[in-house]
């Protein structure tokens, strides 16, 4: 059996099946998650490791290296700007965006939406 080197969830034909099955086919027990995807990884031979694993993270999302790398001082700069004149209530949202979080943390993108909707709220309170 020939072996596949990429994500064994995202194979053509697998994808294609899986929008073809009745929806209780897919989510028979809400606990057991990805049922028929399991069913079939460990049909084709894939480890145990593969398709008994429960730890599964998804694919991360690059915004939370971006901006605790090389837009740092971008992002830093937009909360800065915000906490200059945020409420209280807002102050420990922001702060906690000016500490670089881990790979998967979302605390400084989070600190950013915030900033900028307050910043977008002070702009229409102006006009």
């Amino acid at each position: 059996m020939p072996s596949n080197v990429g994500p064994p969830y995202l194979a053509r034909d697998l994808v294609e099946l899986s929008y073809r099955l009745p929806a209780d086919h897919k989510i028979a027990h809400p606990a057991e998650g990805k049922r028929i995807l399991r069913d079939a990884a460990r049909a084709r031979g894939l480890p145990r490791e593969v398709w008994g694993s429960r730890d599964k993270l998804g694919f991360a999302s690059p915004v939370p290296s971006w901006l605790n790398g090389q837009l740092a001082a971008w992002a830093d700069a937009q909360i800065h700007t915000a906490l200059a004149e945020a409420p209280a209530a807002m102050r420990p949202l922001l702060e906690g965006g000016l500490k670089p979080g881990g790979r998967f943390d979302r605390t400084r993108m989070q600190a950013l939406m915030a900033a900028a909707w307050f910043c977008d709220q002070t702009v229409r309170a102006a006009a």
